[in-house]
This record gives structure tokens, C-alpha cells and sequence, in this order.
């Protein structure tokens, strides 16, 4: 039997509690001596971690935690001088684009379905139905009949992103909904979607 692998974890330089790499923000110094969120894990260079919230990378601004855990030793170093706005600034930006990209992996890979019309015909095979996203901006009169029809097949609704949003990802006419089918895909996607939530809702 196969040994599965352990995640690599880390600690956050605030609170100092220790979780899986996934589920922390990863900072790092730019060559021009900036604080960078790197929400991906692909920047070059040494790294800080902390968790996903403005408590914890806020605290660790105040502490002056970034400069010494990224061993910033340049006298015109700035990493202790971002803000929270400016975190959150590039985080935000940063969520919202892995949240695009994963909603045109999803349309591409035939795992989302998008459209009224289309929707309606999908959720004749609802006990395969992750969820539905509907625009928040999405017309009232569309909106109820869409969600009249979720309701009666107990399927959950998310919300959280506007018609310009889904369209720019999904390609094509103007969309305000998105339906997903159940798998990896949706689960990581609504995981993100939830922590674009979460920051727009902070600061």
C-alpha cells in the first residue's frame, strides 16, 4: 500500500500556529524591496507565511514580523512599512484571478454549465448538481424563477460575484449564472470562492 505523502506545513509569523502550506498566505520581498502576496506559491524567494486574514498578516505588520522572517537586512527595505489596504488590495485581486481562471478550467473541462435555459435543462440530473453561482446582480424576475427551481431540488445556491465576472471568465454573451458539476473541480472552486468572500468582507 502506498504511503500517501504529508502535506508540507508552516507557521504563521503572527500567531504562530502551524497548517498545511494550502491554507496560508505566502508573502514575499520583491527585488524592489516591496511586501508581495504571493497567493499562488510561485514567487521566487524566500517566503512568510500567514493565515488568511486580516488579524494575522495585520499583526504581523505591527510586530515587524515580515522583515525579520523574509531576513530583509537592506536599510531601504519596505516590507514593514504595506498597509493592510494594500495587502488586502492584492489579495482580492489575487482571489478573484485564480477564481476566473478555475471558472474557464471548469467551462472548458464541460464540469460547469451556464446559461438559464441551459441550467434548467441540467437540473434534470440534480443529484449531480454541486451547486449554482448566481450573479448578484442577476435581474430580479431571473433570479426568483432560478431560484425557485434550486429550491425545489435542494441544491445550494452561491453568490458572491457579478455578472461581469462570470462573463469574463466563462466566454461568450453576458452570463449570471453558473452551474458546477459535483467533483475536485467544485470543490476547490467553491473553497475559493468562500475566501473571496470572506476578504471582501474585511478591511
Amino acid at each position: 500500500m502506498t504511503e500517501r505523502r504529508r502535506e508540507p506545513e508552516r507557521s504563521c509569523i503572527a500567531c504562530r500556529k502551524k497548517l498545511p502550506v494550502q491554507d496560508l498566505l505566502r508573502f514575499v520581498c520583491s527585488p524592489d524591496s516591496e511586501l508581495l502576496v504571493d497567493y499562488r506559491h510561485k514567487l521566487p524567494g524566500r517566503g512568510a507565511y500567514t493565515c488568511c486574514n486580516v488579524a494575522c498578516f495585520g499583526r504581523a505588520l505591527e510586530i515587524n514580523a515580515f522583515a525579520r522572517a523574509l531576513k530583509c537586512s537592506r536599510l531601504e527595505c519596505s516590507c514593514n512599512a504595506a498597509s493592510v489596504h494594500v495587502i488586502l488590495h492584492q489579495l482580492r485581486a489575487q482571489i478573484l484571478a485564480k477564481v476566473v481562471s478555475l471558472l474557464g478550467m471548469a467551462r472548458k473541462s464541460d464540469a460547469a454549465v451556464s446559461g438559464q435555459q441551459a441550467i434548467s435543462t441540467a437540473l434534470r440530473r440534480s443529484s449531480y448538481v454541486a451547486w449554482v453561482l448566481v450573479a448578484d446582480d442577476m435581474s430580479s424576475s431571473g433570479a426568483d424563477k432560478l431560484l425557485r427551481q434550486l429550491e425545489a431540488r435542494d441544491i445550494r445556491v452561491l453568490r458572491g460575484l457579478d455578472k461581469e465576472v462570470l462573463t469574463q471568465a466563462l466566454g461568450g454573451r453576458e452570463r449570471s449564472a453558473v452551474l458546477l458539476w459535483k467533483g475536485l473541480l467544485a470543490q476547490t472552486l467553491e473553497r475559493e470562492l468562500q475566501r473571496y468572500i470572506d476578504v471582501m468582507g474585511e478591511g
